[in-house]
C-alpha cells in the first residue's frame, strides 16, 4: 500500500473499469461503423449483381442469336438444286425405328404452339418458315416459331434420278457419286411430297443405295423421282421460346434428341421474325413483310406450290431476340418500362411491342440473316 501511495495513487484507482456511459458510446459508435460498412456492402452486392445479370443477359442473348444465324445461313443445304425439280414446299414423309416422325400425328410441344397445331402436322423441304406467334390478350407480341430445314453434305451433289425402286431397300439412281453410307437422302415421289430415308450402304460403281428399312417409308422412294443427299444430320428443327422456363429451345422433328425440346439458352423472353422479300427478281430485299396474311404459316404450308412460290422471293430474315435479366432488382434500385418496342427502325405495321416486367433488365439484339441457299437456288 505504501508504494501505491509513493506513485500518488490509490489501490481503488487501479481497479476502476468503464462507466456505463463509456459502454453505451463504444457500443453506438461500432454499430454506426457496422452500419456504414453493411450499407457499403449492400450496395456493392447490388452492383455485382446487376454487372452479372446484365452480363448474364448479353452472353445469353448473343449466343442465341449466334446460333440462330449459324442455322440460318446454311438452311437448305443440300438441296439448293432441287428448287427447279420439285423438291422445294414438298410435304416431307420421315420414319425413324419403323415409326413415322412426320408427319406428325401428334401436336409439338407446348412450347411450339405457333406451329399449326392440325394433325398430322406437316414440315415442308424449304429452307425456312415462320409461324407468328400472335399476340396476348393486351396486344403484346407473342414469340415466332421459326422451321429450319436443311442438310450437311460430305461433297455438293446434284440431283440424281431414281431409275429403278423396287421395293423399300434397294434403289438405283443414274449416279450415285457423292452418297455415303448413313447419309439421309430427300426425293420427290409425287406431286407435292416427298420422302426421307437413311442409306445403309452405298455402291458407285453399280450407282445402287441400300436403304436402312427402320429410316425409310413403306413405300421407299419413287421411280423417277430425283434424289438429293442431305448428309449424315439433316436439320428439320423447329427454333422457339419456352414462355414457362424463359429459354431459346430447339426441337428436332425427326425425333432424334428425344421427345422433348432441348434448351440452347437461357434468360430468352421473345424471338420475332421478319421476311425480306425479293418483288422484282434481282436477288436484292425490297421490302420487310411480317409471317401474317398473305405470308401467314398456314397459307405458305398449304400445298408445295404456295410454299415454292414464296421461296422464290424470300430472301433474308430479320431476327429480334429479347434477353432478360436472371435476377430482379430491387425496386428502389431500377424500374424500367413495361414495354419494349421491335424493329422500332421499319413503318409501325411492321413493329412488334413486347410486354417486359419492370424490375428485370433487357438487352435486344437485332441483325439480318441472308439465305444464301435461296438466293443461289434459281441458278441451277
Amino acid at each position: 500500500m505504501r508504494n501505491l501511495e509513493r506513485r500518488g495513487g490509490s489501490a481503488a484507482a487501479y481497479c476502476t473499469g468503464l462507466s456505463l456511459v463509456e459502454l453505451m458510446v463504444g457500443m453506438l459508435i461500432s454499430l454506426i461503423c457496422v452500419l456504414g460498412m453493411m450499407s457499403a456492402f449492400s450496395v456493392y452486392e447490388g452492383r455485382k449483381r446487376t454487372i452479372t445479370s446484365g452480363s448474364d443477359a448479353q452472353q445469353n442473348g448473343l449466343y442465341s442469336m449466334f446460333e440462330l444465324e449459324r442455322q440460318i445461313r446454311t438452311a437448305g443445304s443440300g438441296m439448293t438444286q432441287g428448287f427447279n425439280y420439285g423438291l422445294w414446299g414438298c410435304s416431307i414423309t420421315a420414319y425413324g425405328g419403323n415409326a413415322r416422325k412426320l408427319p406428325s400425328a401428334t401436336a409439338m410441344p407446348a412450347a411450339f404452339a405457333a406451329w399449326p397445331s392440325a394433325t398430322p402436322v406437316k414440315m415442308r423441304a424449304v429452307p425456312l418458315l415462320i409461324a407468328s406467334g400472335g399476340s396476348d390478350s393486351a396486344g403484346h407480341a407473342r414469340p415466332d416459331t421459326l422451321a429450319i430445314v436443311g442438310g450437311n453434305p460430305a461433297i455438293t451433289v446434284f440431283r440424281a434420278s431414281v431409275t429403278s425402286a423396287p421395293g423399300t431397300a434397294a434403289v438405283t439412281l443414274d449416279n450415285s457419286f457423292g452418297f455415303a453410307a448413313n447419309d439421309y437422302v430427300l426425293a420427290t415421289t409425287s406431286a407435292g411430297e416427298c420422302s426421307l430415308a437413311r442409306i445403309a450402304s452405298a455402291s458407285s460403281s453399280a450407282s445402287q443405295l441400300t436403304l436402312s428399312p427402320a429410316d425409310t417409308p413403306p413405300t421407299g422412294l419413287a421411280a423417277n423421282g430425283n434424289a438429293f443427299d442431305l448428309g449424315q444430320r439433316p436439320a428439320i428443327s423447329l427454333y422457339g421460346v419456352d414462355a414457362a422456363t424463359s429459354t431459346l429451345v430447339a426441337y428436332d422433328a425427326l425425333g432424334r434428341d428425344g421427345a422433348a425440346p432441348v434448351t440452347i439458352a437461357d434468360g430468352i423472353v421473345q424471338l420475332k421474325a421478319l421476311y425480306g422479300v425479293d418483288s422484282d427478281g434481282d436477288d436484292v430485299v425490297d421490302t420487310w413483310v411480317q409471317p401474317s396474311g398473305d405470308w401467314a404459316i398456314d397459307k405458305l404450308s398449304a400445298n408445295q406450290g404456295a410454299a415454292a412460290a414464296a421461296f422464290s422471293k424470300i430472301k433474308a430474315v430479320r431476327i429480334a431476340v429479347v434477353a432478360q435479366s436472371l435476377l430482379p432488382e430491387r425496386a428502389t434500385d431500377y424500374t424500367g418500362a413495361s414495354t419494349l418496342t421491335l424493329f422500332g427502325d421499319l413503318p409501325a405495321d411492321l413493329r412488334y411491342t413486347v410486354g417486359v416486367q419492370p424490375l428485370y433488365r433487357y438487352k435486344v439484339y437485332d441483325t439480318v440473316i441472308p439465305i444464301r441457299n435461296a438466293i443461289i437456288a434459281r441458278h441451277f
